[in-house]
């Protein structure tokens, strides 16, 4: 269920360029992976399944192969590189994505957190950070996981 609303939303994303136009300075996909490298760095550094997970993320959600979601993490890096402000990168997502969206990019974030087989209480604090600056219903993203659990 879950991939059948990730796959609508994907497909209702005209702002996402193609896989073959390069990223460019303000590109909503620096400012989601942006968010995707604080989450994974969040307990001080990135782990390989941490990387692995947002490459996937990236692939799966912005149309581009592996070397485009490189080049990606490059850019959202030099661009975390000049700002420790994070309220920048949603306050863009939450003026350019809708709420269905949010919540997949949540569910992204969750995701990279938990991707080293734990989440520690600071990861956990700023997951609720971005929930709030993103303005995504925990409870509505909760029972959007929980729906796409197996019974």
């Amino acid at each position: 269920m879950l991939d059948t609303l990730r796959a609508l939303i994907a497909d209702s994303l005209p702002d996402v360029p193609p896989m073959d136009t390069p990223a460019a300075p303000g590109d909503i996909r620096i400012a989601a992976c942006a968010l995707l490298l604080e989450m994974a760095y969040a307990d001080g550094r990135m782990t390989p399944d941490e990387r692995s997970t947002i490459v996937g993320s990236l692939t799966r959600h912005f149309g581009v192969d592996a070397r485009g979601a490189e080049e990606l993490m490059q850019l959202a890096e030099e661009q975390l590189g000049e700002t420790t402000d994070a309220t920048s990168y949603t306050g863009q997502l939450v003026a350019e994505y809708d709420q269905d969206q949010r919540i997949v990019l949540a569910e992204m974030l969750r995701e990279v957190a938990s991707a080293d087989g734990w989440l520690d209480a600071h990861e956990e604090l700023l997951l609720e950070k971005f929930e709030q600056w993103l303005k995504v219903d925990r409870a509505s993203l909760k029972g959007q996981v929980r729906d796409a659990e197996p019974s």
